[in-house]
């Protein structure tokens, strides 16, 4: 089965999907669309992650068969022109919760800590923390930390 991610993927994921039996994974990055619509009359299997699915992708590729997100939602995908041609369309519900979990924490404790103040400093060469940001720093001792709407 012919694959293809519109993706820009690392060498460590490309070695991952390329591995999988029975697939034949390609790979296009986003952004390039000669590469991409030079894949797609081979495609049967679209990977689809941020870059819009538009009806000019999926009417080039005629062994198009399913557009997966490798994602939450399908807005990004024509679905007229994938219902048009009688091609599946799926998401991956909950795929990233965990992911959103964990950066919500961390842009919690961010600014708690004043993370965008000190790194503003330090990129403009101040090595010195003004008292007026020290005073204001937190910590989470003492603290209660909730998170609210952990994945589904």
């Amino acid at each position: 089965m012919n694959v293809l991610l519109h993706y820009t993927v690392g060498p460590a994921l490309r070695e991952r999907l390329t591995a999988l039996p029975g697939l034949s994974v390609g790979f296009v990055a986003e952004g390039d669309d000669a590469a991409l619509f030079a894949a797609l009359p081979e495609v049967e299997v679209l990977w689809h992650v941020l870059q819009p699915c538009t009806a000019a992708m999926i009417a080039t590729a005629p062994r198009l068969r399913l557009i997966q997100k490798i994602g939450v939602g399908v807005n990004t995908i024509d679905l007229e022109a994938a219902r048009a041609r009688g091609v599946a369309v799926c998401n991956l519900p909950g795929t990233n919760s965990r992911a959103v979990a964990e950066m919500a924490l961390l842009l919690m404790l961010a600014a708690l800590r004043r993370l965008p103040q000190f790194d503003a400093g330090l990129r403009a060469g101040v090595w010195a923390t003004p008292p007026a940001v020290q005073d204001r720093l937190g910590e989470l001792g003492g603290r209660t930390v909730g998170l609210v709407g952990f994945g589904a």
